[in-house]
């Protein structure tokens, strides 16, 4: 099928994991390809030629490689007409989310399952615990924020779920790895429980293998 989907990545990245459930809640099947970065497999001049600064996830399409998991959403609302928007100006608030996430909460909270990946001896790492700190005060600030622009709102960018939903839900459910209270974010809290019930919808670590897999 040369307009299938392929994805290259990690269950261990939640920028791998967005864009997993992008496709599995809009019911497009894929192939999944999973790179190790313990055995260096994002170094290999294969992945190298998919990836030109050797980062996941990959999104192969047809003759497409993909990347960036905030554009590869994008891509995907497009092509599948899913969990997308019909006016500018939704389109507009759904960008304005994705670079928010990518600014303010997506980096602290890839800090902080690194921490929680060596505190279980998952990483060969030790953290120092002033930047663990740092991490987390800049996840909790995040997230205070994601909770003041969700006050009487269901969603994000519109009265239905988007890519903006789920961008920001999957540094929300890798948090829930990182063992966050969200009690302290009631509207965050609520929003996610939303997301979570949407069909189709698994935690990280039960959408992707740590081998190669056909996911339905």
């Amino acid at each position: 099928m040369p307009d299938a989907f392929t994805l290259y990545g990690s269950p261990h990245s939640q920028y791998t994991y967005k864009v997993a459930l992008m496709l599995r809640l809009s019911g497009e099947p894929f192939s999944f390809r999973y790179v190790s970065f313990q055995r260096a497999m994002h170094k290999t001049p294969e992945f190298r030629a998919l990836s030109r600064w050797g980062q996941v996830p990959v999104l192969r399409h047809g003759a497409r490689a993909l990347v960036q998991s905030g554009a590869i959403l994008e891509y995907l609302a497009d092509t599948l007409g899913t969990f997308s928007a019909g006016d500018v100006e939704t389109r507009q608030a759904i960008r304005e989310w994705l670079y928010w996430d990518a600014d303010r909460l997506a980096g602290p909270i890839y800090g902080c399952y690194g921490v929680r990946l060596a505190e279980l001896g998952l990483l060969p790492i030790v953290t120092n615990p002033i930047v663990a700190a740092h991490h987390r005060s800049g996840a909790e600030a995040a997230f205070a924020m994601l909770d003041s622009q969700l006050a009487g709102r269901e969603f994000l960018a519109a009265k239905h779920p988007t890519i903006a939903d789920l961008c920001c839900y999957g540094e929300t459910a890798f948090a829930e790895l990182c063992q966050f209270d969200f009690g302290r974010w009631p509207d965050v809290a609520r929003w996610a429980r939303r997301i979570a019930a949407l069909p189709g919808c698994r935690p990280p670590l039960d959408l992707l293998p740590m081998v190669d897999a056909e996911i339905a």
